[in-house]
């Protein structure tokens, strides 16, 4: 497995290095450019010097005793550390030559070959002697006609900038190794947060699913540290959803099995088929109730677990409530009760899940239908805007206290304790379904009597 942090520190120094070497290299050619002019300029001057002295008539200027000082130069052993030295070990490096006019040979030194180093004419020359290059300029004294000839070995600027190359290899390595023992430092110190993240993830317990809390967080760590907190949300409301369904399931469900088991023996206690008619009748009853209370149970676990696909397609309401009615019609006729779809000549598509909506419809149906008395109607009313679709039933029961009206979309709660019929589970199956169509769910009490719920879904 790859490290980061040395796949990074590799990185790093690799960039340095190169970055080091290319303003090395180019720190040692400007400086190997910069001698040169400095040589040559040293050069100039120490030719003017001589030439201040020696630019006289040949009478006039001593050339046995300028023969002699420069000789002292040829015994000498001077060490280049010696700092308290006479002489320079740097001039035996150093050729200083005179010729006359005509070609002869009037002065030089040690260093100085016995031929001329450069053409009798003024400038800068280069010419190799020895094993080495020299550098030359040569210059005319007036006064004497004499040509002064005055010549370095290229070896003296050749050290001074491989000294000035040593010294910036020296810095530049040093440096290096000082920025390598800083950046991994510092890549240790920025890179704690992984660690700290590890730790808080490897010392939870599975149970554990509050969200994560870094001490000091980085901003390039805190959306992997959001999205792990939304994943343990997620993971979380999953578990609480198993939970309540649990609990629900266990609620709803443990007392009409004990309600199947009574009526079950006291229709096995009857001692005819006619008399246990009547108990097989009432037990067939709950069996249907348990059936639906299971239905909805289910329904609203996969809504809460997100189980069921939000297909988008086009859905006609209209027709999924001519549906919808159709199929309730006969329990509606057992109670003598009528369905009544009141819709006018507009457009009812919208983009939707079509089993939803219809599960939607359904549940308010069954909702007015149970809370209504026999012989009454219950109205289905459909309204078409360019913007959404409106649903509104109304039924003929005897309405809801105002004050449980906000709480009647939550599970279990029932408009009347005497309601051993419904589930309390359908209107909380509504309420799941409008907001997956981002809608808008109303309930209202009628006057005189009855309950209308509306529910308003956009088109889109």
């Amino acid at each position: 497995m790859r490290s980061i942090r040395r796949q990074l520190l590799l990185l790093l120094a690799a960039i340095l290095a190169l970055t080091f070497s290319i303003s090395g290299l180019l720190g040692y050619l400007a400086t190997a450019e910069e001698v040169q002019e400095l040589f040559d300029a040293q050069l100039i001057e120490n030719a003017r010097v001589l030439k201040g002295v020696m630019n006289h008539s040949p009478e006039q200027v001593d050339w046995e005793h300028m023969r002699a000082a420069l000789e002292e130069t040829r015994d000498e052993q001077v060490a280049e550390d010696d700092a308290m030295a006479d002489g320079h070990a740097y001039e035996k490096k150093v050729a200083i030559q005179v010729w006359s006019g005509d070609g002869n040979l009037v002065l030089r030194s040690p260093s100085a070959p016995e031929y001329s180093l450069s053409p009798l004419q003024h400038g800068f020359y280069t010419r190799r002697h020895d094993g080495y290059h020299w550098h030359v300029y040569t210059s005319l004294m007036e006064a004497n006609g004499y040509w002064l000839i005055v010549a370095e070995r290229s070896d003296v600027r050749d050290e001074l900038s491989l000294n000035v190359a040593a010294s910036l290899f020296t810095g530049a390595l040093i440096g290096l190794g000082l920025a390598l023992y800083l950046m991994r430092r510092s890549l240790k110190r920025e890179l704690q947060p992984l660690a700290d993240l590890q730790a808080a993830i490897g010392e939870r317990e599975p149970e554990k699913l509050t969200p994560i809390a870094l001490p000091a967080p980085r901003e390039e760590l805190q959306p992997v540290v959001e999205a792990l907190n939304q994943l343990l949300a997620r993971v979380n409301e999953g578990m609480e959803r198993e939970r309540r369904f649990l609990a629900d399931a266990a609620h709803e469900l443990r007392t009409p099995l004990a309600v199947l088991r009574l009526k079950a023996q006291s229709a096995l206690g009857a001692d005819s088929l006619e008399a246990a008619r009547p108990h097989l009748e009432r037990l067939i009853g709950s069996v249907d109730r348990s059936t639906r209370v299971v239905e909805q149970l289910l329904l609203l676990a996969r809504l809460d677990a997100d189980a069921i696909p939000q297909v988008q397609e086009p859905v006609v309401l209209d027709a999924v409530a001519r549906d919808i009615l159709a199929s309730l019609a006969p329990l509606a006729h057992a109670r003598r009760q009528e369905l009544v779809l009141d819709a006018d000549e507009g457009d009812f598509t919208l983009q939707g899940n079509g089993a939803l909506l219809g599960a939607l419809l359904r549940n308010l149906v069954e909702n007015g239908m149970r809370h209504s008395p026999e012989g009454s109607e219950i109205r289905v009313q459909l309204t078409a805007t360019p913007e959404s679709v409106q649903i509104a039933v109304r039924d003929a029961g005897t309405g809801v206290d105002p004050a449980l009206l906000g709480a009647l979309t939550r599970r279990f709660v029932r408009a009347h304790q005497a309601d051993t019929q419904g589930t309390g589970l359908g209107l909380a199956i509504v309420a799941h379904i409008t907001e997956l169509h981002r809608g808008r769910l109303v309930l209202a009490n009628l006057a005189p009597c009855g309950l209308e719920v509306g529910v308003t879904l956009p088109r889109r």
